[in-house]
């Protein structure tokens, strides 16, 4: 009887931490997803072709996008208009260079990733800048994968 219960007892430990395993390997793999989808999305900007940035992002009414031109959009429409005006209209390259801090975590459908990055523009009248900045995306896995609900790109005041 003795030797059944330690069994049983030994079963249920297994059991409990392949409970707990389980879904860490599964977020380990969905992080790992994320490692690789936020530099494609960042990636997208240097197109200078919203429309290949825009799948990344949600359209959702209400849902805020800040970045280094603007205070606030209130929407993905809002962006999407601002960051052809200010930032895809007047240039002729952009350069994103990230470094090499990328943080990701998930807490089931939500996700939030961190990086600092460089940029390096040259505008249509070949005058070459460069920003140092910092990158935050709040992610939502929705039917089709991963999308960008939420976003801040800005950078430290007086540079890096």
């Amino acid at each position: 009887m003795r030797r059944l219960m330690i069994f049983g007892l030994a079963v249920v430990l297994m059991a409990g931490l392949a409970a707990l395993t389980i879904p860490r390997a599964g977020a380990d793999s969905e992080e790992a997803k994320l490692r690789t989808r936020v530099p494609k999305i960042i990636g997208s900007w240097e197109s200078l072709d919203i429309t290949k940035v825009e799948p990344y992002y949600a359209a959702d009414a209400g849902f805020a996008y800040f970045d280094i031109v603007r205070l606030r959009y209130n929407n993905w429409a809002e962006y999407r208009a601002g960051a052809q005006k200010a930032l895809f209209e007047p240039n002729r390259s952009i350069k994103l260079r990230l470094n090499d801090d990328l943080a990701v975590r998930r807490r089931g459908s939500l996700a939030w990733a961190t990086v600092t990055f460089g940029a390096d523009l040259v505008s249509k009248q070949d005058t070459a800048s460069h920003l140092d900045g910092r990158w935050t995306m709040v992610l939502e896995k929705r039917t089709h994968g991963w999308i960008v609900v939420h976003e801040h790109v800005s950078a430290p005041l007086g540079g890096s």
